[in-house]
């Protein structure tokens, strides 16, 4: 049995990620997804984020929503873990079974937060509502009035409110409008396309960075000349030198020494991702920009998977603008009209069958749990399931060093 382990934000009203819900998906021997036994499953995400990779790689420092099971509550399986890094999510089939009270009640004591899933009005849930802090409703679930109704009862009881599979913006602020302050789902991923065709101007310093960056003989001294044009990248490059991901002991003492200390790869990866930032709207979730760089990261990774080696760049690249019609709210060709980027990467970006769109299509496979569609391209490219575990656990950590 096999267990892949993902991670889903939690956002504020700000479109500020605040926290995230771990979710498994289990692959049986035959490499089928088998969501049968809950306890089995949270046992096995217990094992992987404490034995196999750590809490810390998935976490960014937040808290991290995990479900249980009536059976692992009355095992007190939550207190493996800290009470300041897990909220506990109680599964929608428990209701007041024998002893649970006691034992919710006796984790509260110890300080942990519980969040109850799929809620809504029913008076065999009074005590979880209760006893919980956090109430989640489903938005694809339940009706527009139950939505309703459930709000109204929560509020009058002080708890927070938390909108779950929220898949548009409308579906956003209808929950914002009824008291909800905590949201999960892939709204801030779909395209909303805006009507003016005026796009952001792209700055000189970034296209000049970009066309010197396609050179086959890349010069550190003109990186560093165009880069001393933008305080904001440079701000950014010498921060991003010092983080975890690069620190070093020895002092920076130019924007050249900063690049070369980086290497021509890794300070392309960071020029492109600054050049995304920069051209991305006000209000813009960092979840949006942060899972660009993971998308980036998780191609650049694969590549060696793919056969790849040599398109390592393009598929870092392919992966970081693989959103960035979403980020700017434009449609992709206009977008790609006025980006210096490869024939290859525009044409995967535009869903052209190519060399590159098997990686992307992949990691966003994965990303939406898709599994059976997930094993059949681990097959069919002879990647196993925990290489591409352990490649999406380093990107996330990868990306979080970058956008704490």
């Amino acid at each position: 049995m096999k267990t892949v382990v993902a991670r889903q934000p939690i956002l504020n009203a700000k479109h500020e990620t605040i926290a995230y819900e771990l979710l498994f998906r289990k692959f049986n021997d035959v490499n089928l997804a088998d969501f049968s036994d809950g306890n089995v499953a949270t046992n096995e995400v217990l094992k992987d984020l404490l034995v196999n990779f750590g809490i810390d790689k998935l976490s960014g420092g937040k808290k991290v929503f995990i479900n249980f099971t009536e059976k692992l509550i009355l095992e007190k399986l939550p207190m493996l873990l800290r009470k300041d890094e897990v909220v506990i999510e109680i599964l929608e089939d428990i209701f007041d079974a024998e002893n649970i009270n006691e034992v919710i009640d006796e984790l509260k004591n110890n300080g942990y937060v519980f969040a109850i899933d799929d809620f809504i009005c029913d008076k065999k849930k009074s005590k979880l509502l209760d006893q919980s802090d956090i109430i989640k409703v489903d938005f694809i679930e339940f009706s527009k009035e139950e939505i309703i109704k459930t709000a109204n009862i929560v509020k009058k009881k002080n708890k927070i409110l938390l909108a779950e599979k929220i898949e548009t913006y409308e579906e956003f602020e209808f929950a914002k409008e009824h008291g909800f302050t905590m949201f999960q789902g892939y709204y801030f991923l779909k395209p909303e396309i805006l009507e003016t065709n005026v796009m952001t101007t792209i700055s000189s310093v970034y296209i000049q960075l970009i066309e010197e960056l396609n050179k086959e003989e890349v010069s550190y001294d003109k990186l560093a000349e165009i880069t001393k044009n933008d305080v904001s990248l440079t701000f950014s490059l010498l921060n991003i030198v010092n983080s975890v991901a690069y620190y070093s002991r020895n002092s920076i003492t130019s924007i050249k020494n900063a690049l070369a200390r980086l290497g021509l790869k890794e300070s392309k990866k960071i020029i492109y991702f600054n050049f995304l930032k920069t051209m991305a709207p006000v209000g813009t979730p960092n979840e949006l920009l942060k899972k660009s760089l993971i998308r980036g990261k998780q191609a650049e990774s694969l590549a060696s998977k793919f056969k790849m080696n040599g398109k390592k760049e393009k598929l870092f690249l392919l992966g970081v603008f693989s959103l960035i019609n979403i980020i700017l709210k434009r449609d992709m060709n206009m977008i790609l009209e006025s980006l210096p980027l490869d024939n290859e990467i525009k044409d995967a970006l535009l869903g052209k069958n190519n060399s590159l769109t098997n990686v992307l299509e992949l990691i966003i496979i994965n990303e939406r749990g898709k599994m059976e569609k997930l094993e059949k391209l681990l097959q069919k490219n002879d990647i196993s399931i925990d290489d591409l575990s352990e490649i999406y656990f380093e990107s996330i950590k990868w990306a979080d060093n970058i956008m704490p």
